[in-house]
């Protein structure tokens, strides 16, 4: 499994770019701080690249929102906390996957800016290592 930190995308467009790097449907960990922006657009995106959706903090209703809105076909997992969607995506990932943290979202609810919560999500995974 490939981890990919893009926790720099801290809007919905920054993650459908990260989104359109990939030729393969990915897992997906989004979700954070409201900055009131339109999660409309990461629909279509999400249906097209992503298998698995895993939402976390207070923009993970939108998010979803915005996906059911385009298709009931991505599997979406709400979690609670960072840690617990970072875990999730380990024990959803089988050999061969990609997982990306790209939150379309601020990291003011839980961090301090976005590379704290890069650092977080690098810890965890290496720690798995």
């Amino acid at each position: 499994v490939k981890y990919y930190n893009d926790s720099i995308a801290t809007s919905p467009t920054r993650a459908i770019a990260g989104l359109k790097a990939f030729d393969e449907k990915i897992i997906l960990i989004a979700g954070g701080y409201d900055k009131n922006l339109s999660y409309e657009p990461l629909g279509t995106i999400v249906r097209d690249n992503v298998k698995k959706l895993i939402l976390v903090g207070k923009t993970a209703e939108k998010i979803k929102k915005a996906v059911l809105d385009v298709t009931q076909d991505v599997e979406i997992i709400m979690c609670d906390d960072f840690t617990q969607a970072i875990n999730t995506s380990k024990d959803m990932a089988v050999n061969g996957d990609i997982v990306m943290l790209s939150p379309a979202s601020a990291s003011f609810d839980l961090f301090k800016n976005f590379a704290e919560r890069g650092d977080l999500f690098k810890k965890i995974v290496n720690d798995w290592r």
